[in-house]
């Protein structure tokens, strides 16, 4: 237990490097070219880790200075990703029965052709350990929050299955062969383009079709990734009533931001290439005529632009929804500078549409608040019992969400008379 705490602990920066070696080993590759492919992913998700802590490390104060003009006033305060996690990892014993309920579930379905995907995100079981803690609350039943983890963990399977095709469409064909199965994301495209399906029907509105690739040339300049950083960063700090130096630098980073990104994505695909490749062709000589994909962290996608251009637009228009959801007792903080993540299903299911992205955004920013509201007294506890936050408070987790997860919980709680 503690070896493997030990690496968790490490992060996605040395743990996929780790596991992407053994992988490349395992199927059949030169073992400096594991170690190779291993590091060089290590580093990719080292400079995404650096490039997105820009944005976490200028957006927290300044979001903290929009609420306090704003005079928010929310009771559940959002934890972010870091506490949160910690405390999906802090019981050792349920952690070692996920992690094998979870693993021994994906190879059982890849044996029984249920799925396509052999999920190595190792680092992000923690989302089914998250789930599955609250299960564990609300049952007493450790076994049981174990089963609704592999539930939920066997649901993302299927469902990330079926959207490589829209992803490669929208965001390359440098991610055929892989899968991302992360939190709700699997779930969010297709709902997402259920919502676009239903934009279309609306006649005039589906005719409204804007993005930044069809701004007129001579605009063009305004709409290059490291201007939209620097004019949207400046402004967001100038309506925080930043000084006009603390502006510009804000709209520094910000452009940093979005020139670094997609240059670490790069090198971190340059090291899952030769690791991708050997995975299929191993399984491929073993199982013919089978389609088989690497799961991975869905941050992969962060470097897009339009992403990263909503994802900073959302920030205020998410601290105006948190005021105006009626009911709605979240106090957004660390979730907002993750903004990006929340807008890669808008974007690619709207096809960079982001007038249908923006709309979709709106839905799915929406739930997320509900949903973080509706888990906060199973959050509270669950950060009590940890021993990582202290009683007397309420706390929640405002991020893209843990929409089957939610379900599923719901679910139990009916089952369990706690509805």
């Amino acid at each position: 237990m503690d070896i493997l705490n030990k690496i968790v602990n490490l992060g996605a920066f040395v743990m996929m490097p780790l596991i992407l070696f053994v992988m490349g080993i395992f199927f059949r590759l030169k073992p400096r070219d594991a170690l190779r492919a291993g590091i060089t992913v290590g580093i990719g998700f080292k400079g995404i880790s650096l490039a997105a802590g820009l944005i976490g490390t200028t957006m927290t104060p300044l979001v903290t200075q929009l609420q306090k003009l704003w005079g928010l006033k929310l009771d559940a305060v959002d934890l972010g990703v870091p506490v949160i996690s910690a405390m999906a990892f802090s019981d050792g014993k349920f952690v070692l029965m996920m992690f094998a309920g979870v693993i021994f579930a994906n190879v059982l379905l890849l044996l029984l052709n249920l799925t396509k995907t052999l999920n190595v995100d190792i680092w992000n079981f923690w989302h089914y350990l998250f789930v599955g803690t609250m299960a564990t609350v609300i049952s007493g039943n450790m076994i049981v929050g174990v089963v609704i983890g592999v539930i939920y963990s066997i649901i993302n399977l299927i469902l990330a299955d079926h959207n490589q095709d829209i992803i490669c469409e929208v965001s390359g064909e440098q991610y055929r062969g892989l899968s991302f199965c992360t939190m709700a994301f699997p779930f969010l495209l297709p709902l997402g383009q259920g919502i676009d399906w239903v934009i279309d029907k609306i006649p005039g509105v589906r005719k409204i079709n804007f993005s930044l690739k069809s701004i007129p040339e001579k605009y063009s300049f305004f709409g290059e990734p490291i201007m939209i950083g620097f004019i949207i960063g400046a402004v967001l700090a100038a309506i925080a009533q930043y000084s006009w130096d603390q502006c510009l630098m804000v709209g520094m980073t910000m452009a940093a931001a979005m020139f670094l990104l997609p240059r670490m994505i790069s090198i971190l695909m340059e090291g899952l290439s030769p690791i991708a490749t050997g995975t299929r062709e191993f399984m491929t000589a073993r199982f013919p005529n089978r389609e088989f994909r690497i799961g991975m962290d869905f941050a992969l996608l962060v470097g897009d632009p339009d992403m990263i251009t909503l994802g900073l637009i959302f920030v205020p228009i998410s601290l105006v929804m948190a005021v105006l959801i009626p009911g709605n007792r979240v106090l957004p903080l660390i979730g907002l500078t993750n903004l990006s993540y929340m807008m890669m299903a808008p974007v690619i299911s709207a096809r960079r549409n982001m007038f249908r992205a923006f709309i979709i955004g709106i839905v799915m920013v929406g739930l997320v608040f509900l949903m973080a509201t509706s888990l906060t007294p199973l959050i509270t506890t669950m950060g009590i019992q940890s021993g990582l936050v202290k009683a007397g408070g309420n706390y929640t987790l405002f991020n893209t969400g843990e929409h089957i997860g939610f379900v599923l919980l719901q679910i139990l709680k009916v089952i369990c008379g706690k509805a």
